[in-house]
């Protein structure tokens, strides 16, 4: 027995172990083609030369099976296709499998393909009926027949079994499509479809529903979450490559009621899918109750959000930045919806939902206009000179041209642009250093404060600051509230404070609620604070009544 597993009597003649597999093969209804490393064809069974035709010659079928392959442009490597073989006036539909061989020590051993005939299924007295219920890529069901299979099989049940269904998603598969080409897209569907057959009895319902999202129906108790996470793994392991990596997400919904629509329980599956946030290979999430509240929640936001900003129900609010004895610096600007029937909603109900539907640049855009708008009323007033902070989201960088769209608010309202402060996530900067590192130096020659928010939020902070030269470094206080370990969380955020400095960027900490923290950060450098301890975000009208004018010889 070798490392792998498989099994054979090692005590077996060989020339005799090689004719009974080789028979075994001829058996297969399937066609078996092999071919070396070199791609010279080694061995094929009988039903491989009657698919293409081919009679008694090794060589002429491997030039045949090849030539074939090269006119479809299948890439080398590709796993799994569906295509249609035409020869002497028939067209053959054919499903082909493909193995690159390699052995326990991870040598090359050759090349195997597997072609199956769907020709006849096609071509049968249900050949209509096939295609109306088939996916034309997979052949597993589509939408039509999958539904229409789960409930003839709910419909059949008579015992107290619980069901589940399976919905699949992958995280930005139209991305994958779009920089490899729709043919890696569609080997890596086929994969999918055929680790779903490996996965399933006979009993089980599963197919393509649209575009990367496949579901399944099968048996709550054979359901288990690490057997499927481990063939899932299996599978992205073969699929993945250095340029992308697949991202699995996957909803359940068990299925308490057998009556219900079957649109409605994928539509449930998919809910728990969208739920998920974290970026691992596979990650799996069930439904619950409250997932529906807030799709429908979201469903609103989303069908509401254009006739709000035209009609400018979304308002500026503003949360002071102070130095430790309360005098005003500046101000963040938030985004509060003001809705006529509904009151005012927070952004923590709107804003996930704005950034996931890539709407998030619209309301970024429209407080910017805001914030620039109120500086120019503050004009010749006592409160000249109080800067606003605005946030500039991670995908703003890729749906705007930043540097422009500031310098059009500068032009419009005749505002001096070191009053109108402009917030990079670390997120967004750690996402394209290069990118953001230029455009920083650009905004900063055209007179603009860039503030770095969040902080000490990623995985890249320290590295990030090499390549960074930005003016300010925002440091939230969650940073010490989110560790068990505070003594080595102050180490750190004492450092950090100390290399602002050296670095010479100024430090505002934000989310800063009682005096103590207020002292500690003190006695560690910091001058600037924003946070519920000196006010909340609040309306303009309630800012200008509170805060009149500005301390002289202000500094970080």
């Amino acid at each position: 027995m070798g490392k792998n597993t498989y099994y054979y009597d090692n005590s077996a003649d060989p020339g005799e172990l090689a004719r009974i597999l080789s028979y075994g093969v001829q058996q297969v209804d399937h066609g078996v083609i092999f071919f070396s490393e070199k791609r010279k064809i080694l061995y094929a069974n009988k039903y491989a030369f009657t698919m293409f035709y081919v009679r008694d010659n090794l060589t002429e079928l491997g030039q045949t099976f090849s030539g074939w392959i090269n006119r479809l442009g299948i890439e080398p490597h590709a796993t799994s296709w569906c295509r249609v073989y035409a020869v002497n006036g028939k067209e053959r539909l054919y499903k082909v499998r493909y193995r690159h061989l390699i052995d326990e020590d991870a040598k090359p051993l050759g090349h195997m393909y597997i072609i199956q005939n769907l020709s006849e299924i096609v071509d049968n007295g249900s050949g209509e009926q096939y295609r109306l219920t088939h996916d034309e890529l997979t052949h597993l069901y589509n939408r039509e027949g999958f539904t229409a299979a789960t409930r003839q099989l709910l419909a059949s049940i008579e015992d107290d079994r619980r069901y589940v269904l399976l919905y699949s998603n992958i995280k930005d598969f139209k991305l994958i499509n779009q920089l490899f080409g729709l043919e890696k897209g569609n080997d890596i569907l086929l994969n999918i479809g055929e680790m779903l057959a490996q996965q399933v009895k006979e009993d089980d319902i599963y197919g393509r529903i649209n575009g990367d999202h496949f579901a399944l129906v099968m048996p709550k108790d054979r359901f288990d979450e690490k057997t499927f996470k481990k063939a899932v793994k299996e599978i992205t392991g073969r699929l993945t490559s250095k340029s992308y990596s697949l991202h699995f997400q996957i909803g359940v919904y068990e299925i308490t009621d057998p009556n219900m629509d079957v649109t409605l329980m994928c539509d449930r599956a998919y809910m728990a899918c969208k739920s998920i946030k974290r970026d691992n290979v596979c990650e799996i999430a069930w439904y619950s109750d409250e997932m529906l509240v807030n799709a429908l929640l979201e469903k609103e936001i989303l069908s509401s959000f254009d006739f709000a900003i035209i009609n400018r129900q979304f308002g500026m609010y503003l949360q002071p930045q102070v130095y430790k004895d309360g005098t005003i610096y500046g101000a963040e600007a938030l985004a509060r919806w003001i809705h006529p029937d509904n009151g005012i909603i927070q952004p923590g109900v709107f804003i996930d939902v704005l950034e996931r539907a890539d709407l998030i640049y619209k309301l970024d855009r429209y407080v910017w206009e805001l914030a620039a708008r109120q500086l120019a009323d503050w004009k010749g007033t006592e409160r000249e000179g109080i800067a606003i902070s605005v946030n500039v989201s991670p995908k703003d960088l890729y749906y705007l041209d930043i540097k422009k769209e500031f310098m059009e608010l500068v032009k419009r309202y005749d505002i001096d642009p070191k009053y109108l402060n402009i917030e990079i996530t670390e997120t967004a900067v750690t996402s394209d250093v290069n990118k953001c590192s230029r455009l920083i130096l650009e905004l900063q020659k055209s007179g603009f404060v860039v503030e770095i928010d969040d902080f000490g939020s990623g995985y890249s902070s320290l590295n990030m600051l090499k390549d960074i030269n930005a003016d300010v470094l925002k440091i939230d206080m969650g940073f010490l509230r989110k560790t068990e370990n505070l003594n080595r969380a102050q180490v750190i955020l004492n450092y950090t404070v100390e290399l602002a400095h050296e670095l010479g960027m100024g430090v505002v900490t934000e989310g800063v609620e009682t005096k103590d923290q207020l002292e500690y950060l003190s006695s560690i450098g910091c001058k600037m604070f924003q946070g519920f301890y000196f006010d909340k975000p609040m309306p303009v009208e309630e800012f200008e009544a509170k805060y009149k004018g500005l301390p002289k010889n202000m500094t970080y």
